[in-house]
């Protein structure tokens, strides 16, 4: 990343920020919208406690990366029950035009919250490669 190029976020130059499409659809609750935003063969790797930095969780592809969105901001990653998402939000993001950054959080109907930390890279408008880190409510 050059430092030397100002940071964005928000709305910058047209066609080229990705922050806002992925709170709109996060906001919305949009999952299909959100895995829109990857690129066809894009990687996404997961670390939390049921994915250690050792042994983190890789999906490769949008269609994969969709289908563990559904399985994961739907559902309980541990029992596997559907869960009602009540919000999703972004509250941090910084974005260049090689990368972007952000923090996602969602919060559930039975008021237990999950915060993702994605750190992604972009190629033609699209994110690449997401390397996020994941903390939830452990009751």
């Amino acid at each position: 990343m050059d430092i030397s190029k100002p940071v964005r976020t928000g709305a910058p130059e047209q066609g080229s920020s990705l922050i806002d499409p992925i709170r709109r659809a996060l906001e919305s609750k949009d999952i299909e919208a959100f895995a829109g935003l990857y690129a066809e063969g894009a990687v996404f790797e997961e670390m939390s406690s049921l994915n250690p930095p050792a042994h983190p969780l890789v999906r490769e592809g949008r269609e994969a990366i969709l289908e563990h969105f559904q399985n994961t901001i739907l559902r309980d990653p541990i029992s596997g029950w559907a869960r009602h998402l009540q919000s999703a939000e972004i509250v941090d993001a910084i974005e260049t035009d090689e990368a972007l950054a952000f923090t996602e959080v969602r919060t559930y109907a039975a008021g237990d919250k999950v915060v993702a930390q994605h750190l992604a890279h972009k190629r033609q408008g699209r994110i690449e490669r997401d390397r996020v880190v994941v903390a939830w409510d452990a009751d």
